[in-house]
């Protein structure tokens, strides 16, 4: 029943079509025939609904209007389109269907006795992959003769066109007309331009290795901008898919058919994706050949408020946006404005180069010719796509002048002859660069030269200078370093108080701020021992050692009763009230560690009190630590109450060993340890070595542990000043 149903829709088209034909004046086709054209007098129906099959439109053909009588193209409907043609040829013809500015196209041709021969459907980026044809998967498009949409017009034949097809809303044709070509004419032409493409992409191939190869060796901004553009170039005219096909994929990969997420074959979304990409990165390009930024701010500006813009028409184009029946932005508005924003930015940077020539930057000559075949085959293309004619329209039909007629070729051209010119830039930016940097290095070599021989004449006045303030630099310290020797207990004081005595006193410089103090031989009481560790090392260690000094003195003028821990706290006072820094706004904050010996040789007993510096006493081959308490003397802060020094008593026989010694020496790092990490003498090594020579004097003790401790500093620098003291009583 349904095959009978058919029949009669197909009965009544025909009917429909013979009657509508002699409404109709058919497009002559002739010798003078361009190689493109189409019939101007179509005739269109709107398919609202996409639902209309063949056999139902042929049975409206009653309702088709004149392309006059149509309103702005939407994309998301289909129309149908009426042409009709007589051949007047004196042999046959083979015409091909152009997609040109169409999303989808199916052709269907009648002829004189009703016959429909139904083409190869068709689209944007037509399925021109030899891998189709070649493939067993692909039955759809086998049972076409051609991958082409391609019928044959017959000498003195008259036949009729249906076309059923739906707008490209990015680059929409410009008419409801079907174009057509001539296919044998075309066929001859395009072998020429075939040769071109291979050409464009060959020079822009070696130039993106050259840029590419340049940008990594000279780690320039400039440069990698070239290269990224240069790149993106010659991957965006690779994927131009022109009339016949689209080089990248055609030769690489099968990807015809496969629809990526906005509806559009994968093709046609990759040159998208290359398209916009070449545009912004020359933008990006320019901005930094020419120092935009920092030459032409407001220039600057509007080149990032061209690149959003840029982006977001991408963005609408990429995802599909002016594809729906009513999209939030329409195409044709969207892409006027970019042609005109296009067309003002590359004008702004043609007059940036200009300028920038002529205030010195010599090579912007270069991107100020290069600009010109690019803004001119640029804009070439955005007058195709809204639709106003191209000047190379007009070149004549030949090889050559139909090659640069094709938008998209035409546009490959102009991006290699801007490569090519921008290549030659490039270099003689390089060049220019170079010659800057030799002719900056001759000059600094000469300023150097002449700097050189100002700084040795004034070198060695200064050297002469500053060998007499040296010298009277280091007498002054020698002589100070006799003033502190000389502060040290005089022999006098030592008699007939120990039974041996030896002492190490080593400042890490000249003079340091380690001291040790013996009382006054005067008095017939217990006598006193201190020693004291100040402050720092060199001059200003020197200067307190001084006032430490001075302050015992002080402390024990009269007597030598007062405790050692008492002693302590008055040296504490004196130290601070001496520095001044008892004062809220005292500029210091210095002070010592100290140990204070009160020896009573008739009771053959010792008071000890110490800050931070503790007491070695060796009895029966036993070391005894006496530990101070860990405090220092003299600073603003003052002691803590809950930390003040306490005495400590000590008995000893006769014989014994005593020890006292300053941080300097337990501090000192050295050593060869397995980890390679440094550590510090130590107390062990110190009551070791005084473990073992205990039963010798105290010269023979003093040096073993010099010895000792010099072995083991071996090549480190010394930390401190060194003290020791070792005596027996």
């Amino acid at each position: 029943m349904n095959n009978y149903k058919n029949f009669f829709f197909l009965w009544l088209g025909l009917c429909c079509l013979c009657s509508h034909s002699f409404a109709q004046t058919p497009f002559l086709v002739t010798e003078k025939t361009p190689i493109e054209f189409s019939d101007k007098q179509a005739l269109v129906f709107v398919d609202a609904d996409n639902q209309a099959t063949l056999q139902e439109i042929l049975g409206k053909l009653d309702q088709f209007k004149p392309i006059s009588k149509q309103e702005a193209f939407n994309p998301g409907v289909t129309y149908w389109i009426y042409q009709k043609f007589q051949s007047q040829l004196p042999t046959d013809r083979e015409i091909r269907v152009d997609a040109t500015g169409w999303k989808e196209l199916q052709s269907f041709v009648i002829d004189a006795q009703g016959q429909i021969e139904v083409l190869q459907p068709t689209g944007f980026l037509p399925p021109h992959n030899p891998y189709l044809t070649r493939s067993p998967q692909a039955t759809p498009i086998n049972q076409f003769k051609t991958q082409f949409p391609i019928f044959t017009l017959k000498r003195g034949e008259e036949i009729s066109v249906l076309t059923r097809a739906q707008f490209q809303p990015i680059f929409p044709a410009k008419s409801f007309s079907i174009h057509f070509t001539d296919q044998i004419t075309y066929s001859e032409f395009r072998r020429y331009s075939l040769y071109m493409e291979g050409i464009l992409l060959g020079i822009l191939l070696a130039l993106t290795v050259f840029a590419v190869f340049n940008a990594v060796q000279t780690k320039d901004r400039t440069n990698f901008f070239y290269a990224l553009w240069i790149t993106v170039a010659f991957l965006s005219v690779a994927c131009v898919g022109v009339i016949d096909g689209n080089r990248l994929f055609e030769f690489f990969f099968n990807i015809e058919g496969l629809k990526a997420f906005n509806k559009d074959s994968y093709g046609f979304t990759i040159s998208l994706v290359f398209l916009f990409s070449q545009a912004i990165s020359y933008v990006l390009f320019a901005r930094q050949y020419l120092g935009i930024k920092e030459h032409f701010p407001k220039v600057y500006l509007l080149s990032n408020l061209w690149v959003a813009f840029a982006l977001f028409f991408s963005f609408l184009s990429l995802t599909g946006a002016f594809y729906d029946s009513h999209p939030v932005f329409a195409a044709p508005t969207i892409a006027l404005a970019y042609s005109f924003s296009v067309a003002v930015i590359l004008l702004s940077l043609f007059v940036c180069s200009y300028l920038r020539y002529r205030n010195g930057f010599g090579f912007a000559i270069f991107f100020t010719y290069a600009v010109i075949p690019y803004l001119v085959f640029r804009l070439s293309f955005l007058f195709g796509v809204i639709g106003v004619p191209s000047p190379f329209s007009y070149l004549p039909e030949n090889a050559f002048g139909y090659f640069l007629q094709n938008p998209w070729t035409n546009q490959a051209f102009g991006i290699c002859l801007e490569a090519l010119i921008m290549a030659l830039a490039v270099i003689n930016r390089a060049r220019w660069l170079q010659n800057e940097l030799t002719v900056s290095a001759r000059k600094q070599t000469e300023l150097i030269e002449e700097q050189n021989t100002r700084l040795e004449a004034m070198v060695q006045e200064r050297t002469e200078e500053l060998s007499a303030k040296h010298d009277l630099v280091v007498s002054s310290v020698n002589y100070a370093s006799r003033l502190q020797r000389g502060q040290l207990p005089r022999p006098v004081r030592l008699e007939g108080r120990f039974k041996s005595f030896a002492s190490i006193w080593e400042p890490r410089d000249t003079i340091g701020g380690d001291l040790y103090w013996v009382s006054s031989s005067q008095h017939a009481e217990p006598f006193i021992l201190a020693v004291a560790d100040c402050t720092g090392h060199g001059v200003p260690g020197a200067m307190l050692s001084l006032l430490v000094s001075n302050s015992l003195e002080r402390i024990y003028a009269n007597d030598t009763l007062e405790d050692p821990a008492s002693a302590l706290k008055s040296l504490d006072h004196y130290v601070r009230t001496g520095l001044n820094q008892d004062r809220a706004d005292a500029e210091s904050d210095d002070g010592c560690d100290a140990a204070i010996l009160k020896i009573d040789r008739r009771l053959q007993r010792i008071e000890y009190a110490g800050a931070k510096i503790d007491l070695f006493h060796v009895q029966d081959q036993v070391v005894h630590r006496y530990s101070a308490k860990r405090i220092s003397l003299g600073y603003k802060d003052g002691l803590d109450a809950a930390h003040l020094p306490q005495t400590q008593l000590i008995t000893y026989k006769s014989g014994d060993v005593f020890a006292i010694v300053t941080d300097g020496l337990t501090d000192q790092v050295g050593g060869a340890q397995p980890s390679g990490k440094p550590v510090s003498f130590g107390y062990r090594r110190l009551e070791r070595i005084l473990q073992e020579n205990a039963d010798k004097e105290a010269d023979t003790i003093a040096q073993q542990i010099k010895q000792g401790f010099e072995n083991w500093q071996a090549s480190h620098q010394r930390r401190d000043d060194v003290t020791v003291l070792v005596f027996k009583l």
